[in-house]
């Protein structure tokens, strides 16, 4: 399968294809475009992508420098430019058609001008993707290929000239000229996607011996090209490929069927780097793999929208609802901070409208309204995985952005940890130590078994995180709220004085030894949970070559945020007892308020707390989100704390 357009003889030197092959290949195509009125359109856009195709491998061999170095195969490569031109001159009138025409005629002006490969591949490649994307050509199978339906396949029909194991060398290959592809070529092969076979076993090559095979089904033909595009891969190496799969050691978004055979094994090598290579390889020898981890593509969160709009329709409010959650919690947010570091307004709009998709079918609104609001996110969501397929991280943008992932999910915990061991250590406590200790190690303990489970053992599901993120927060807002009481009423000179002189309750001191550890293990975990989940999206937006940026940028940032805890430690050591006790409690205040409404927000998103949009800003790093249900818990808390802060006062008083 292909068009070989020269080959090696029995002496090793090279002969030219007959430029007639040209000609009835031309002939041949303009009758299988037209043979049939109703598939005119389809057939004509169908074979335009396939000389384009052909245009990217072939061409390469034509010229060198600037200077033609096999003539037949040049006025070959330039004719089938101009045929490109006729098909699409062909194709229904569309806003983009004239654009097309024009990059088609570009192609033939650089192949005229002997513009160098590269050049000409990249035109005719962007060519190809506007085509298919304007007419909306179908470039991936409908079902999941059977790859054992074929191999048995490619030995009843093409091991008698490819080979038993597609080298080109089967019995009949000695009559035929030009000699049949090599699937083992590399170079040849690294330039081929899944769809150019299809392709070619559709509509065949004439003037050479690949024929058309209209007797097999689509269905059929998709798997035959699955199976011969990943023949050059070894079983070891697509073994490799299943490894990085599973451990979620590639880059860009999860592959689907239509990048799957859509993306060429260079493309995919350039943009991603090779163990990404490696695992498209696995994955086209078992495409049903893809079902494992689905949800984690924006693909999947473009169908659970699809449902929910069918489900809306029916009537069935509930279970449309719960395909909306499961879009944004399995299929998007996943994804949010790879696309954060690529278009960080685009994420917050998806995010935006896809909680308001939710509030209009919890409130019953018209169908029209959630039609529009449905289609409308499904455009961002497509732009979203356009960037993230193209996008690639820089050393300096991974480094920067593993820098601040760890320092925006650190701070907060390493604040609250400086706090509580400045007052153990101001109180003459040290034994607290050994239990904050104890909560900071579980935290970690326990992040490093999540690590582990989330890659190896169990997928993490959308709801779970946000359920863990809030409940966590939430418990940390209330023994905030209690220990910044008991701060509060410390502060007193003349109080923190008789607390230590009567030593009246080592009730209280046993509940503050609880208090200071399970903070010290919810907060601590909280973000080393949150940490964990961006670090995995982060990981597969980086290269071979900027992954060690990735790790420098993790451990400036843990050194930046030791000096920041060691630093207020210092400073808590010198402020006065009061002063400190004073500043420790307003700060563990202003944190409870701010978990509250993190917590309340998480537990939102999981469609566990009803949403409210209002009128109000956001600034989700102190807790604010524009819903009435996370602002109406913020002030509760904080009337709770302004009730608790005024008890010490009025005990003065009295």
């Amino acid at each position: 399968m292909g068009i070989p357009l020269s080959f090696k003889n029995t002496e090793g030197t090279c002969e030219i294809v007959p430029l007639v092959r040209l000609t009835l290949l031309l002939l041949a195509l303009c009758f299988q475009s037209f043979g049939h009125a109703s598939e005119s359109n389809h057939k004509s856009a169908q074979t335009a992508l396939h000389i384009l195709d052909y245009l990217s491998v072939d061409y390469g061999g034509t010229v060198f420098l600037e200077k033609v170095i096999n003539e037949s195969e040049y006025k070959e490569q330039l004719e089938f430019s101009k045929q490109a031109v006729t098909l699409l001159k062909e194709l229904p009138e569309n806003p983009s058609k004239p654009s097309l025409l024009e990059q088609a005629k570009l192609i033939t002006g650089q192949i005229q001008s002997k513009t160098p490969a590269e050049l000409v591949r990249e035109t005719a490649q962007n060519l190809r993707r506007e085509i298919i994307e304007v007419y909306r050509v179908p470039v991936a199978p409908d079902n999941n290929p059977d790859l054992k339906l074929a191999a048995n396949l490619f030995s009843q029909n093409c091991a008698k000239c490819h080979g038993p194991e597609g080298y080109g060398d089967g019995p009949d290959s000695e009559h035929h000229f030009p000699r049949p592809a090599n699937f083992h070529d590399i170079a040849r092969m690294g330039q081929r996607n899944v769809f150019g076979f299809y392709n070619t076993i559709t509509l065949g090559v004439s003037g050479t011996a690949m024929e058309s095979h209209p007797e097999l089904s689509d269905d059929e033909r998709w798997s035959l090209a699955f199976y011969v595009s990943n023949l050059r891969n070894s079983s070891e190496y697509i073994q490799q490929g299943r490894k990085y799969w599973e451990g979620r050691a590639y880059r860009g978004p999860v592959p689907n069927l239509t990048t799957l055979a859509a993306l060429t094994s260079n493309d995919v090598s350039v943009n991603y780097g090779e163990k990404t290579r490696a695992v498209y390889a696995y994955l086209r020898a078992y495409p049903e793999a893809l079902a494992i981890v689905k949800h984690s593509t924006l693909q999947f969160a473009t169908e659970q929208l699809d449902k929910a709009l069918a489900f809306y329709k029916s009537g069935n409010q509930t279970r449309s609802l719960r395909f909306s959650v499961d879009a944004y919690l399995e299929g998007f947010d996943p994804m949010e901070i790879s696309l954060d570091n690529l278009d960080k307004n685009l994420r917050l709009e998806i995010e935006r409208e896809m909680r308001k998709l939710r509030q209009l079918i919890s409130n019953g609104s018209p169908v029209t309204s959630v039609e529009e609001n449905i289609n409308h996110t499904k455009a961002l969501l497509s732009q979203a995985d356009e960037l993230l397929r193209a996008g690639k991280l820089s050393a300096t943008g991974a480094f920067f952005s593993s820098f601040f992932i760890l320092l925006r999910e650190g701070i907060e915990g390493m604040l609250m940890l400086a706090a509580i061991i400045t007052l153990a250590v101001r109180s003459g406590h040290h034994q607290l130590l050994k239990y904050v200790h104890a909560g900071l190690g579980g935290a970690l303990f326990l992040g490093a078994i999540t690590l582990m489970l989330s890659i190896w053992l169990v997928d993490i599901s959308g709801a779970q995180r946000e359920i863990t993120e809030g409940v966590t927060a939430l418990i940390a807002s209330a023994m905030l709220i209690y220990v910044g009481f008991w701060l509060h009423d410390k502060a007193n000179a003349l109080s923190w004085n008789k607390f230590l002189h009567d030593r009246v309750s080592m009730a209280l001191e046993k509940k503050m030894i609880w208090a200071l550890a399970l903070i010290s293990f919810f907060a601590i975990y909280r973000e080393v949970f949150e940490s964990v989940l961006f670090y995995q999206a982060l990981w597969v937006q980086v290269s071979d070559t900027s992954s060690p940026a990735l790790w420098n940028g993790f451990f400036a940032a843990a050194m930046t945020l030791f000096t920041v805890g060691w630093l207020l430690f210092r400073l808590g050591i010198k402020l006065p007892l009061g002063l400190f006790f004073a500043s420790t409690s307003v700060f563990l205040g202003i944190m409870a308020v701010v978990f509250a409404g993190q917590g309340i927000s998480a537990l939102q998103d999981a469609n566990i707390v009803t949403s409210s949009p209002v009128s109000f800003f956001a600034l989700p790093m102190l807790g604010i989100h524009p819903t009435l249900q996370t602002l109406l818990g913020q002030i509760a808390v904080i009337c709770i704390l302004a009730l608790c802060y005024r008890l010490p006062y009025r005990r003065q008083a009295g």
